[in-house]
């Protein structure tokens, strides 16, 4: 909630601020002196408006494609955890019982505990020693028959995935999608192509107060979907635990399968 406050106050900021702008800049040049360089400014702003569109379009799109691979690698991490529950029911009862236990313990400590340290761009040191317990099961464990082997080097095999998984997890909860030079960029950039639009001359000036507060409240959502969406775990628009939440449903509705 925090977040949001501060965000909308940077909106409102920006707009602010172009509104203060285009009316000092009325005040101490004449609108005629503007008007006669309107065809150049024109021109010039043109080129400005071009170079910084594509900029921050093409920012805004890594960010999401980053956003959107943190929650697909999510959905491949509960998959996995889903496909191991279920290939388990195919081992003798005491292996199978231990490693569904295992599973349910490492999808509630990835929710209460691993989520709110990648908030903080740290890892669980409890998950992670959930997932070495799954392996340690799998480890004692020697199929019995061909049956028992395939589903055994299935599971390894997700098992592996789901390890991947996770590092990719947490490798997006540390990484800025945005580098500091960017930001940089982006922030002198839009503050020149608001104050360029200062530059104008209308005899109006309600139309070009309207028109300069319209330009940095396009550019200030812009940049605040950036920040929302830059880090997928720790920004205003996180991806939430919701998917490791209700993971317990889909093994219940697995046990239930299997016992009739």
């Amino acid at each position: 909630m925090l977040a949001w406050l501060w965000g909308v106050l940077l909106v409102g900021a920006t707009v602010f601020v172009s509104i203060a702008g285009t009316l000092l800049v009325r005040r101490w040049v004449p609108v005629e002196v503007l008007e006669r360089h309107n065809e150049v400014a024109g021109f010039i702003y043109a080129v400005i408006g071009v170079v910084y569109a594509v900029l921050l379009g093409f920012t805004a799109i890594i960010v999401w494609e980053r956003y959107d691979k943190a929650q697909a690698a999510l959905d491949a991490e509960t998959n996995d955890l889903i496909d191991l529950y279920r290939d388990a029911e195919t081992f003798p009862n005491d292996i199978r019982e231990e490693l569904e236990t295992q599973l349910r313990t490492y999808a509630r400590l990835v929710a209460e505990k691993e989520w709110p340290a990648m908030a903080e761009h740290k890892s669980s040191p409890e998950v992670w020693d959930a997932y070495t317990e799954l392996w340690r099961t799998y480890y004692r464990f020697e199929p019995e028959n061909e049956n028992q082997r395939i589903w055994y080097t299935a599971s390894i095999t997700r098992l592996n995935d789901l390890g991947d998984q996770r590092r990719l997890r947490l490798i997006s909860s540390r990484l800025r999608a945005v580098p500091v030079i960017i930001w940089v960029v982006l922030l002198g950039a839009g503050g020149i192509t608001i104050g360029f639009s200062f530059l104008f001359g209308t005899r109006n000036a309600a139309a070009q107060v309207v028109m300069s507060a319209g330009l940095a409240l396009t550019i200030a959502l812009v940049m605040l979907s950036i920040m929302a969406l830059e880090q997928p775990f720790a920004g205003i628009t996180r991806v939430g635990p919701q998917a490791f939440e209700h993971i317990e449903d889909m093994f219940k509705r697995l046990e239930s399968t299997r016992n009739r």
